[in-house]
């Protein structure tokens, strides 16, 4: 029984060493040998590849239902601002004409056309969604109309009804969509389609500014010309 033990102690103390220092060390492009592969490294899909545990496959899932960013950070532990906070969460005013109405009042755009930086992401993506349609000048000539694959032109952002348009309606309307115009909040968030209304704000604001200004100098322009 003692030899035995010693012999399997031996073995303990011989073997078990061995092994280990056996082992390839970490050197240049090779990490070292690792015993627990499988838990230290999870085995990673593409984003569209097959995954056979997951419903019907997908490895490119939605979030979870009514699921909002966290804008903070948590390692900190510190809070994101309340702006990014109220940006993150669901628009909840119903797409019914109520809500329409609702809408008008109800909904404010947190940026101001003096934001410089609101207007340029707002130019930014109204050239790629809606400049097709409405125009880059906001006069309703987009190339499908100028092209003539569509007939019915869309509005003006300049005619009176569209100038006096608040904020909040135009946001409604770009997020559920309205007559013949799709609903973007697909491919907009909250803060970049306030931000494109801001750029359609900032259009109506140097169109006016264009009016006026026209306007005033005419009698001039008349009074100069009957002079002569």
């Amino acid at each position: 029984m003692v030899k035995n033990t010693l012999v399997v102690a031996l073995v303990a103390v011989v073997i078990v060493p061995a092994t280990f220092t056996s082992c390839k060390k970490a050197s240049g492009d090779y990490p070292g040998d690792s015993y627990t592969y499988d838990m230290n490294y999870s085995r990673a899909y593409e984003t569209y590849a097959l995954h056979p545990e997951l419903p019907n496959h997908m490895s490119a899932l939605m979030p979870v239902a009514h699921t909002v960013p966290y804008v903070g950070n948590a390692v900190a532990g510190t809070k994101g601002d309340s702006l990014s906070m109220a940006l993150n969460l669901p628009y909840t005013i119903p797409n019914t004409p109520e809500g329409y109405l609702l809408a008008a009042t109800a909904n404010k755009n947190p940026f101001t056309i003096q934001d410089k930086e609101a207007v340029e992401t707002g130019k930014h993506f109204f050239d790629i969604y809606c400049a097709i349609c409405h125009g880059k000048a906001g006069d309703g000539k987009g190339v499908i109309v100028t092209s003539g694959k569509y007939t019915a032109a869309p509005p003006s952002y300049f005619d009176p009804v569209y100038m006096a348009m608040t904020e909040g309606t135009m946001f409604h309307s770009v997020s559920y969509g309205r007559n013949a115009m799709q609903p973007y909040a697909y491919a907009l968030n909250k803060q970049e389609r306030w931000k494109v209304i801001t750029y359609i704000k900032k259009l109506q604001a140097d169109y006016a500014a264009a009016q006026a200004a026209t306007a005033q100098t005419a009698p001039e322009t008349a009074a100069t010309a009957e002079a002569k």
